[in-house]
C-alpha cells in the first residue's frame, strides 16, 4: 500500500524543484526554460480556465452565478487562484507545498493582486472552516491518494455554502484498461511492482545509487471509487449535478458541477 504521506512529499518537491512544470507538464514551463513570456502564457492559461469553470456554473446550475467567496484547493503558484481574483471579492488558496505557496505569493505581488489568501495544508483537515460561494479543484486530487483524497474531497463539498457551487475533478479509470471496461486487472502491473520497489527505503537508496536519482519527483495519478463520490455527494445535499468528462494523457476523469442545498 502507497502511504498517502508519500503524495504530500512528492508534491513538496515539486514546489521546490519545478513549480510550473508540476502544474502544467509541458517542458516550457520547466524552470530552466521559465521567462517571462512563458509565465504570461501559463497564467492565460489560468484565465482561460476559470472562464471554462463559470461559464459550465452559469449554463448548468445558475445563470446570474456570480461567486463572491472562492475557495482554490492545491492552489498551486496561483494558476486559477489569481484569474478568480479577478472575479470575487475574496480568494482562499490552499497548498501543501511551502514552495509552491511561496511563488504564489511572488506571483499575487507581481500581478498587484491583493484579495487573496494563501493557506497552507497538513494532513487532511482543511486549514480554515469558512464556507465558499465556490469551491474549486482541478488536476489536484489524482496526486493525492485515495486512502487520503477521499477525505479531502468530503470536506470540500462540505465548504460549499448553502445555494454554493462545488467544481471538483477526478480521475477514476485509465484507457489503457479499456478491454475490461475500465477496471484494472487482478494482477498487479509493473508500474505498481516498481512503486512498490521504490517504496522500500532500502531499496530506493540502493537503485538511486546503481541508476541514478530522478530528475524530478514522481507524480503519481490516482483512481478514485466513483461509487464512494456520489455517496458522499448525495449524502452531503448536493443537487443539480453536471458531469463533464476529463482525460489528461489517457488518465480518464470526471470534473463535477455540483450545488448544495441545506
Amino acid at each position: 500500500m502507497i502511504r498517502a504521506s508519500k503524495t504530500d512529499q512528492a508534491w513538496k518537491q515539486w514546489g521546490d524543484v519545478d513549480p510550473y512544470y508540476g502544474v502544467i507538464t509541458d517542458d516550457k514551463f520547466r524552470s530552466d526554460k521559465l521567462d517571462e513570456q512563458t509565465r504570461q502564457e501559463f497564467f492565460q492559461t489560468g484565465q482561460q480556465s476559470v472562464d471554462h469553470v463559470l461559464k459550465l456554473c452559469r449554463k448548468h446550475i445558475r445563470p446570474d452565478f456570480a461567486p463572491q467567496t472562492v475557495l482554490d484547493y492545491g492552489c498551486g503558484v496561483g494558476r486559477m487562484a489569481i484569474a478568480f481574483a479577478q472575479h470575487a471579492q475574496h480568494v482562499t488558496g490552499i497548498d501543501v507545498s511551502e514552495g509552491m505557496l511561496a511563488e504564489a505569493k511572488a506571483n499575487q505581488q507581481r500581478f498587484g493582486i491583493e484579495n487573496i489568501e494563501l493557506l497552507r495544508i497538513a494532513g487532511t483537515t482543511l486549514p480554515t472552516d469558512k464556507r465558499f460561494d465556490l469551491v474549486h479543484c482541478y488536476i489536484v486530487l489524482q496526486h493525492i491518494h485515495p486512502q487520503q483524497g477521499i477525505e479531502i474531497f468530503r470536506q470540500l463539498v462540505a465548504a460549499v455554502a448553502d445555494g454554493g457551487v462545488g467544481a471538483i475533478q477526478l480521475t477514476y479509470s485509465q484507457e489503457k484498461f479499456a478491454d475490461n471496461c475500465g477496471r484494472p486487472p487482478h494482477f498487479p502491473s509493473l508500474r505498481t511492482l516498481w512503486r512498490s520497489v521504490w517504496g522500500n527505503s532500502f531499496l530506493r537508496k540502493w537503485l538511486g545509487a546503481l541508476l541514478g536519482s530522478p530528475k524530478s519527483p514522481p507524480m503519481q495519478m490516482n483512481p478514485y471509487s466513483l461509487n464512494s463520490i456520489f455517496f458522499l455527494l448525495q449524502r452531503a445535499g448536493a443537487k443539480d449535478l453536471h458531469v463533464e468528462f476529463t482525460n489528461h494523457g489517457g488518465h480518464l476523469g470526471v470534473f463535477l458541477i455540483f450545488t448544495k442545498q441545506a
